[in-house]
């Protein structure tokens, strides 16, 4: 590596949390970077955004009775302090519904449009005639063609990556409300992205040095035959087209979304005092990209196709796209409600803790699982218990000796212990600069074992009786050691790494670099807090209720019961049977496209002869029967309180039980709760709580 560097992170949306899915895939492998290439003493800035646009978050401001701009105001202010929580330090974080973006991205389509790589073409569309709009790609639901997948959507399926057209999936529903989706003829501007087939190949052919995982993908999509892609959409909350010829349509947000690169460096350039300082770092540096899996087709074909066609902007140098952080063999999505944000394992765990597991356990060539017991295992016997113990032991025992560490001269072990640490930096540095984060911390920890091993055999505590000054010699190499091993940590965990540097050196880290190592420094050992401390996480309760959102396709009267109905009920990828006992209190009529609440995973039972699959959860009070609802989605996960089921085993009605659910008077609100452990929670369907149909009195029991 030489030159400049830009450190691109993949655009968080601005209509949900930061998941720690989202952390591991793009936002800390991107920053451990940018720290490293600083540390290194290279020239380099790390650049990310929110993306603003797109119907998603129009959608979501009109169930919220907000408007758009309220919605991503939240989101960016959010996303600002979800990272400076967890240390990600962007040297400019921007949006994408500035005024210099949607400048810079008008200009660049009509580039495009005056260069011929632009066209108007009729295609079809979907479109939902119950919500009486078109609907935008990811906004269809349906099994992927290609694996299987249930939950795949019109843009991509997130289990096996691949892009879609809404028209390839199988049984297409609208994501609104669960019904079918129609198509229909539309007028779009193309991208002729197909142009560039050829280019695309031999240039990903090239790329010898990155992930195998982010060539092979994209070159077996061009294998396939590149499609043309419609870059507008039928939406409002988007970039209008300069020239607006086309009443109604917006640039499609990841044509638009991946200028964002661009237009964010600008804005950083003008604050800056230079207008043109990006131009030096994109025209003669390089650019790196982090991102996951499921946006590696967008940043490996669409990106490089994007600026080919420009003729203006530099190709990625390197684009490194992670697998998935997985949640119990899950990817981790907060829409269906699997995982954690950043700041719900936050309340739980430190800031470096979290960081130090995440780094690794990042989903680099293969899937990872996340798991909080793994976490207090790896942070307790690895950061807190070999480094951060070894700090503290040296720093402890030159307070207490009174022993300041001067270089004396060495003998055979001290010259052996420098040579090895020369060894590791020089193969930390090659395996970084690769961008192999997991070996590089792999290395690490073996070097603190080497570290450790010297210390001990050096045996201060018995060496100082009689020799002070070798004593002295001893604990300087041990603390240079340790400074290898601190600087080596930073990118990793930047606020511990600086509570050690200071423990032994009276400064903070911030401006140290690897070239401090090459130094015959002083040390200034002094006494701090522990800088690692253990973790204790409680142990999570278990929930074994899979509760999901349902929504009612057909009901009838049960032919064996009076009090009884047969319904069949869409869980989003399938649907099942249910046998409930509520005829006396609902019409047939109102339950049609109820969404309701679901025990999926209760043990089938064949009543009067017919087999219900699960359990609608219903409060009984004196006056009958209340359905829980939402309007949430149908295949929502429904929590207790932020914690999802997490057994797959099928329960019975007793340990249904044993959840005591009931409804409670909150804050003048009737909402449904469950006890989890010792607390009683509240029953939530994406953070928000399920609803009660009726007037349902206090304390009714939920079953």
């Amino acid at each position: 590596m030489s030159g400049k560097i830009v450190i691109n992170c993949a655009l968080p949306y601005a209509n949900s949390s930061i998941h720690i899915g989202h952390l591991a895939g793009a936002y800390l492998p991107g920053d451990i970077f940018h720290r490293f290439i600083k540390m290194s003493g290279r020239d380099s800035i790390f650049i990310c955004g929110t993306d603003e646009y797109g119907t998603p978050i129009a959608l979501k401001a009109e169930k919220e009775k907000k408007t758009p701009e309220e919605i991503v105001n939240k989101y960016y202010a959010e996303f600002v302090e979800t990272f400076s929580n967890v240390d990600i330090k962007f040297d400019y974080f921007g949006r994408t519904t500035s005024k210099t973006h949607e400048t810079f991205v008008q200009d660049f389509f009509e580039d495009l449009e005056k260069k011929g790589y632009l066209e108007r073409r009729m295609m079809e569309s979907a479109y939902c005639p119950r919500e009486k709009r078109f609907l935008p790609d990811r906004y269809v639901n349906g099994k992927c063609p290609r694996c299987g997948y249930e939950y795949a959507r019109g843009d991509q399926c997130d289990e096996c990556g691949r892009t879609n057209d809404p028209r390839d999936l199988i049984n297409p529903t609208c994501a609104i409300c669960g019904g079918p989706a129609e198509f229909r003829e539309t007028a779009h501007i193309f991208f002729k992205i197909s142009e560039f087939s050829d280019f695309l190949k031999e240039w990903l052919q090239s790329k010898n040095e990155w992930r195998s995982n982010v060539t092979s993908f994209p070159l077996n999509i061009i294998e396939s035959g590149l499609r043309d892609r419609a870059i507008t959409r039928d939406m409002e909350w988007g970039v209008k087209l300069k020239e607006n010829e086309m009443e109604g349509k917006r640039i499609y947000v990841w044509f638009e979304a991946l200028l964002g690169y661009l237009s964010n460096a600008m804005e950083y350039s003008e604050l800056s005092g230079n207008s043109e300082l990006w131009k030096e770092y994109y025209d003669d540096g390089e650019t790196y990209y982090f991102l996951g899996k499921d946006n590696i087709f967008f940043h490996t074909i669409f990106l490089p196709a994007m600026h080919k066609a420009s003729g203006k902007y530099p190709l990625p140098y390197r684009v490194t796209g992670n697998e998935y952080l997985r949640f119990k063999g899950q990817k981790f999505s907060k829409s269906r409600g699997i995982g954690y944000t950043v700041n719900d394992v936050l309340q739980m765990v430190d800031k470096d803790s979290l960081r130090y597991y995440i780094s690794s356990i990042l989903p680099e060539t293969s899937d990872s699982d996340f798991s909080l017991e793994e976490m207090k295992e790896k942070v307790n016997s690895e950061l807190s218990g070999k480094y951060g113990n070894l700090v503290n032991r040296v720093v402890t025992f030159a307070k207490n000796k009174n022993v300041l560490p001067i270089k004396g001269e060495s003998d055979h072990s001290d010259i052996e212990l420098i040579v090895q640490m020369d060894k590791f930096r020089e193969n930390y540095s090659e395996l970084m600069g690769r961008i192999e984060f997991r070996k590089a911390l792999n290395l690490w920890l073996e070097n603190v074992k080497v570290v450790n091993t010297y210390f001990n055999d050096s045996k201060p505590w018995d060496l100082i009786k009689t020799d002070r000054k070798m004593t002295e010699s001893k604990l300087w190499h041990t603390l240079k050691a340790v400074e290898y091993l601190t600087l080596a940590i930073y990118p990793f965990v930047p606020s511990g790494a600086d509570r050690a540097w200071l423990s032994i050196h009276g400064t903070s880290i911030e401006n140290a670099s690897m070239s401090h190592l090459a130094e015959t420094c002083e040390f200034k050992p002094s006494e701090s807090a522990i800088i690692f401390k253990k973790l204790e996480i409680e142990e999570e309760p278990e929930n074994q209720m899979n509760l999901i959102v349902g929504r009612i396709v057909f009901a009838e009267f049960h032919p064996n019961a009076d009090s009884l109905l047969h319904l069949k009920v869409s869980l989003g990828d399938h649907e099942i049977d249910l046998v409930a006992g509520i005829r006396n209190y609902y019409t047939l009529e109102e339950l049609k496209n109820k969404k309701i609440i679901v025990v999926e995973n209760l043990k089938h039972a064949k009543i009067r002869g017919i087999e219900s699959q699960g359990m609608l959860l219903a409060a009984q009070d004196s006056k009958g029967a209340h359905l829980l609802t939402t309007d949430e989605n149908e295949g929502t996960k429904v929590t207790v309180g932020d914690i999802q089921c997490n057994t797959e085993k099928k329960i019975d009605l007793d340990i249904l039980k044993t959840y005591e659910m009931r409804v409670d008077e909150i804050n003048g609100k009737m909402v449904p709760t469950a006890m989890m452990g010792r607390n009683r929670l509240h029953l939530m369907a994406n953070g928000k709580d399920v609803n009660i149909d009726g007037n349902v009195e206090q304390k009714s029991i939920i079953r």
